[in-house]
């Protein structure tokens, strides 16, 4: 009797959206969760395999289709190792499998660089309140120029306020790098790569990415607690686990 998964994709479109790649030599069928509720199965080369859902589209927009590629590729990380493709990425199950084909030693590489291993994102933030408050406390001529300020009418402090700002500016922008080079340098230490990325806001500190074994994973979460502890009480943390994007950016038409 032939499988039901076998007969479906007989009658399925043409197209097939690709989540990521990776080690099976057997057909695994996720279910449901893909695309436009699409099932989420494999399409395979040898040992490795494209992780795909069917598609009656080419292409698809971010912002409505973006969360449930990530979600498809968070649920797969959980089982397997994995190598993450771009968003967007559709195509013919044979150009799939020639991908597979034509990158095999390459995808294979990187499945042995990723596997056992995890990206932790970290974004640190300040709470501008409370650094703005030592800035102005912590440096004399910041101080004292504030201080001129508040004791003369706003109308004749116009140029004086520019000089303050580009003052607490060049302050700000001075612990900015200090810290955000103190914690990349630590963390970096303990992880087997790491990613500097830009900061998404004025306010961010640190935008960075590191991928990190298995085994030092409790090492690497008790540093970030060390360092929370340290400056905690003027910047914010937010800690993420996620799929290695920082680390891969495959495409299918390459």
């Amino acid at each position: 009797m032939k499988s039901t998964l076998n007969t479906d994709r007989k009658k399925v479109p043409r197209w097939r959206y690709v989540y990521c790649i990776i080690p099976s030599k057997s057909e695994q069928d996720f279910g449901r969760i893909g695309i436009k509720g699409e099932s989420v199965y494999t399409v395979h080369y040898k040992d490795i395999a494209a992780v795909v859902s069917n598609s009656l589209d080419k292409s698809y927009e971010v912002l409505e289709e973006g969360i449930t590629h990530q979600k498809v590729v968070e649920s797969i990380q959980k089982d397997f190792c994995l190598v993450p493709m771009a968003f967007g990425q559709v195509s013919t199950e044979a150009d799939v499998k020639m991908f597979l084909s034509t990158n095999y030693h390459e995808l294979k590489g990187i499945l042995e660089k990723l596997d056992g291993k995890v990206e932790l994102g970290l974004k640190v933030s300040w709470k501008m309140d409370a650094i703005m408050r030592e800035i102005v406390t912590s440096n004399d001529r910041i101080r004292i120029l504030n201080k001129q300020i508040s004791l003369k009418p706003e109308d004749r402090t116009y140029h004086l306020r520019i000089e303050l700002g580009k003052m607490v500016a060049e302050e700000l922008e001075k612990k900015r790098r200090r810290i955000a080079s103190t914690i990349y340098k630590t963390l970096r230490a303990i992880s087997v790569d790491s990613n500097e990325n830009k900061p998404l806001s004025d306010e961010m500190i640190l935008n960075a990415a590191f991928l990190v074994g298995h085994e030092k994973e409790n090492e690497f979460d008790e540093m970030v607690n060390t360092i929370e502890a340290e400056y905690g009480e003027k910047v914010n943390m937010k800690y993420v686990i996620s799929p290695p994007y920082n680390f891969v950016n495959l495409r299918l038409g390459r």
